[in-house]
């Protein structure tokens, strides 16, 4: 994931730094040339009042005060002489060769990134928010270009954080626990990977000693039912189904009730899609909404479509509601757009990240952790 990203976003730092380099390298020659247009006045001046014996005394003053410069240059740049080796010294953040970040600074390094994300599929109101992130951070820091490489991953990084939001595994497993049944209602246009996802989040709870139940609620596309049977059979977690054609919201009512009885702890919904959103879809999924009372609705995206799968979250949150995030095939998604528009374009977390076909293989978003990947070498 991010394969196509990390690069092109490391060709856009080392792009940035040479220029903000050229930037301050001029500023130091500026600060050289009034340094020594100072230094020959003062020559004048001394010229002008001092007597021949003090001359020598003056000179060595002089030779003293531009040893001092030079060796501030020096710490300037990371490097300075000790016992005739090169050693080096930690760059101070703020000093007389620091460069103070500007709005056009952060526009042209946002230039730089812009291009990257757009061509991997990242929305353009995320763009937007990262933008507004840059700025909060970098406009009026003092920063060295001499090592500010880190300094500006580290900027674009935060900026890439501040616009995913996460849903905390063990915030998740204390919800659940807090209510029994807990119902989750999943939803997602046809061939997202639903049913894997739910088998893979029977296992997860398994893990979590806790007990679920799934609902056999897609009674539209073939063979649906059967596949769901093959993962509970698997994972011997308890299947409620009806026949093909009979109503969603049937089931999902069956599945409660079977849940409040057995005292599971679990309802995991399975529902249609279709590879549209029309308006009959939309018009199930609301009455299976309705009938069983969600704890939680889950949209199931699949990560490689990009921008479709987050025009598809948009249509579901706005007609149905969703509370969490599940995107599949994240593990052979280059891009990852999906990832980092999906949760900022619906305001609603991304939960788990499914990442190959096995069922462990749902692992927890960790924002921090993405956003350092795309910058990791």
């Amino acid at each position: 994931m991010f394969d196509f990203i990390k690069k092109k976003i490391k060709d856009s730092l080392n792009s940035i730094q040479k220029k903000l380099s050229k930037e301050e390298e001029k500023e130091i020659l500026e600060e050289e040339k009034k340094e020594e247009n100072i230094l020959q006045q003062d020559k004048v001046e001394l010229k002008k009042d001092i007597l021949p014996e003090d001359k020598k005394e003056i000179k060595e003053e002089v030779r003293e005060i531009k040893k001092e410069v030079s060796e501030l240059k020096d710490v300037e740049k990371g490097e300075t002489k000790a016992e005739g080796k090169q050693q080096k010294i930690p760059v101070k953040k703020k000093s007389i060769l620091s460069h103070t970040v500007t709005e056009e600074d952060v526009e042209m390094i946002y230039s730089e990134i812009k291009s990257v994300l757009l061509e991997n599929n990242v929305a353009l109101s995320v763009l937007e928010g990262i933008e507004k992130e840059l700025k909060n951070r970098l406009v009026g820091q003092s920063i060295s270009v001499f090592g500010n490489k880190k300094y500006l991953e580290n900027a674009i990084k935060e900026s890439i954080a501040g616009v995913l939001i996460a849903y905390d595994k063990e915030k998740f497993i204390s919800d659940i626990k807090s209510k029994k049944p807990f119902i989750i209602l999943i939803i997602g246009v046809n061939g997202a990977g639903k049913t894997t996802t739910i088998a893979k989040l029977c296992k997860f709870f398994l893990s979590n000693d806790l007990k679920p139940v799934v609902a056999a609620g897609d009674t539209f596309r073939a063979a649906s039912i059967e596949q769901l049977e093959i993962h509970a059979k698997r994972l011997n977690v308890p299947i409620i189904k009806h026949t093909y054609g009979a109503d969603p919201a049937a089931v999902a009512f069956d599945a409660v009730k079977h849940a409040v009885s057995a005292k599971e702890d679990v309802v995991l919904i399975d529902t249609a899609g279709r590879s549209d959103i029309n308006k009959n879809l939309i018009e199930e999924l609301k009455k299976v909404k309705r009938v069983s009372k969600p704890d939680l609705t889950i949209f199931i995206g699949d990560a490689l479509t990009g921008n479709d799968v987050v025009k598809q979250a948009e249509v579901f949150n706005r007609e149905i509601g969703i509370d969490a995030n599940i995107l599949s095939k994240a593990d052979v998604d280059k891009k990852g757009g999906a990832v980092l528009s999906i949760s900022y374009v619906t305001k609603k977390p991304i939960l788990f990240l499914g990442t190959g076909q096995g069922y462990d293989d749902l692992i927890p978003f960790n924002r921090e952790k993405t956003a350092s990947f795309i910058l990791s070498e």
